[in-house]
């Protein structure tokens, strides 16, 4: 099970993930959000963890863009490290192609913002945009008019039976997640990856150390007779 802890802000915090047996940390470079870094920020949050891990980190360093432009994407890959893009916004297929064009080695993930009314049309958009870009994996996030991820909300689990309805990349959720919860997730077998940002902080962008080491801990232990992939750039 891949796990990634969103929205990192402090060196203390990258250091606690690092050491959790976490998969991915994410960045958050949306300006809009309370978990926000800059590319300067990012990078020293970067290099925090690589001289934890050595330079050849197996964390995936997930970037996580709203609504950004292709060329600020490519800088912000270029000046921060970044290994992972995670396009969280209402980009179009058009938009997302373009930054793929610009960064064509690394991983894609599409995060979708859902609920009941939205889930059909946002996952055939999402074949779609498969169909020209090869997506690394899918993040469901529930749907908050104004917010773009991080708000501790959660998913409607009977979207799973509509995504399971056809073969589509790996299946990562987030939303509402917390150490006493997300363990059950695991239980489903669509489920490739889990993400929380909110689950694991004593406040917006601040992470509890010892809710981030029971999260992690909590879901290996439910996925021990579990085999699969810790980074999102390896296909299953």
């Amino acid at each position: 099970m891949w796990i990634k802890i969103c929205g990192v802000t402090r060196d203390d915090d990258v250091s606690t993930v690092t050491c959790s047996g976490a998969d991915a940390i994410g960045f958050n470079f949306f300006s809009g959000s309370k978990r926000f870094v800059s590319n300067e920020r990012a990078r020293g949050l970067i290099q925090v963890a690589k001289r934890i891990t050595g330079d050849t980190s197996p964390l995936d360093l997930v970037g996580v863009f709203v609504n950004s432009d292709a060329e600020a994407v490519k800088t912000t890959v270029l000046e921060t490290g970044i290994n992972v893009i995670q396009i969280h916004g209402d980009e179009t297929v058009e938009q997302i192609t373009e930054i793929h064009r610009l960064c064509p080695d690394i991983p894609l993930i599409r995060a979708l913002r859902v609920h009941s009314e939205n889930s059909e049309r946002l996952l055939e958009e999402t074949d779609c945009l498969h169909a020209k870009v090869p997506l690394a994996a899918i993040l469901l996030d529930p749907f908050v008019p104004g917010e773009f991820g991080g708000t501790g909300k959660h998913l409607d689990l009977r979207i799973l039976q509509t995504y399971a309805k056809k073969l589509r990349p790996r299946l990562i959720l987030a939303g509402g997640l917390t150490p006493e919860n997300a363990a059950k997730i695991t239980s489903h077998s669509i489920v490739w990856g889990i993400d929380t940002a909110s689950g694991v902080e004593s406040s917006p962008g601040i992470k509890d150390a010892v809710r981030v080491r029971n999260f992690v801990d909590n879901v290996r232990r439910a996925t021990s007779t579990y085999s699969g992939f810790s980074r999102i750039g390896i296909s299953p």
